[in-house]
């Protein structure tokens, strides 16, 4: 078990999270999770993969994933603008684990006044349903539309 994995490392990266969310449901087998209820929730931390510490209880630490047409504001743990003449971004490590809807709910999860922007992660930068490798949300002070005028993905690989 290591701290983080390189999802563009993985020929079958949704096959990885897949495998994931399973292990996950096994661990609450108490709580009589089914493995068609669960759901992936996602955590973009505030540091790079260097800086993890300690392997998480559940769920999996992934990086090596750029933003396209816009990217993370670490400071304020947000999306925000792209910088002039930067195509991509490196993002941060992102902690992926599964959950039920009903939990997720009870999370309470602030992802800004108009809710999260839904973001998908591209195996490549050429954005079919092919290469589409899962979903995740993101924290946006403004409205998901915006983001998704801008064409705002994350991508595993820049070329």
């Amino acid at each position: 078990v290591m701290k983080s994995y390189w999802l563009s490392g993985f020929t079958n990266a949704q096959g990885f999270l897949t495998g994931m969310r399973q292990e996950v449901t096994r661990q609450h087998k108490k709580d009589q999770w089914a493995l068609d209820d669960v759901i992936s929730h996602t955590e973009v931390l505030a540091h790079d993969m260097e800086r993890i510490r300690d392997v998480p209880e559940e769920g999996q630490n992934i990086h090596g994933l750029f933003i396209e047409g816009g990217r993370w504001n670490r400071q304020e743990a947000k999306l925000d603008e792209s910088e002039p003449k930067k195509l991509f971004m490196a993002m941060p490590a992102i902690f992926v684990t599964a959950t039920t809807a009903r939990d997720m709910k009870a999370m309470g999860l602030n992802y800004g006044p108009f809710g999260p922007y839904n973001s998908a992660v591209y195996k490549y930068p050429k954005r079919n349903d092919r290469y589409l490798i899962f979903r995740l949300l993101l924290k946006t002070e403004l409205h998901p539309f915006h983001w998704k005028l801008r064409g705002v993905c994350l991508i595993a690989q820049t070329e």
